[in-house]
């Protein structure tokens, strides 16, 4: 049963990110928006390491293609590799206070721009400008910890375990 709750969890906080990431905004909030999904793929895998896998983070990164009308993959690639080095990491990244991590994240989220600015590059798309990719970021980073203490209590009140 606890397998049950948990994926509905997870599969309710992707839904709500998803649709945060891609509702429609005022150009202004548009350069501002920070990366929901990539949130809830980061908090998911260093939270749940041996049930939320490389696998559901490429799910989670091809939805989110699917439904921003991305190159397909590209958010699917970033979203694996990052799964990856969290699990990688995992010891080291758990370990972490909350203010560790809010300087660790916006590596992160830099990180997984530049691999987007790279293959959008290399597939001849346009690269946004300066201000549209570095203020993700920094909001982003802004969002974490509020979110990870949200997410935090969400799991204590469902009882979701790493178990």
């Amino acid at each position: 049963m606890n397998w049950i709750k948990r994926t509905l969890i997870i599969l309710m906080t992707f839904g709500v990110s998803i649709v945060l990431d891609t509702i429609s905004m005022p150009p202004f909030f548009e350069a501002i928006r920070p990366n929901w999904t990539t949130m809830m793929m980061l908090f998911w895998a260093i939270r749940l390491r041996s049930q939320f896998s490389i696998g559901s983070a490429w799910f989670a990164g091809l939805l989110l293609d699917i439904s921003k009308s991305f190159v397909w993959g590209l958010h699917a690639f970033t979203f694996s590799l990052l799964c990856y080095l969290i699990k990688r990491y995992y010891s080291r990244v758990r370990a972490l206070t909350l203010p560790e991590q809010t300087i660790l994240i916006p590596i992160v989220f830099a990180a997984q721009s530049l691999i987007a600015i790279w293959v959008n590059g290399i597939l001849g798309n346009s690269t946004p400008s300066f201000i549209h990719w570095i203020m993700p970021i920094i909001v982003s980073s802004l969002f974490w910890p509020i979110l990870n203490i949200i997410l935090n209590e969400l799991c204590e009140i469902f009882g979701i375990t790493d178990k």
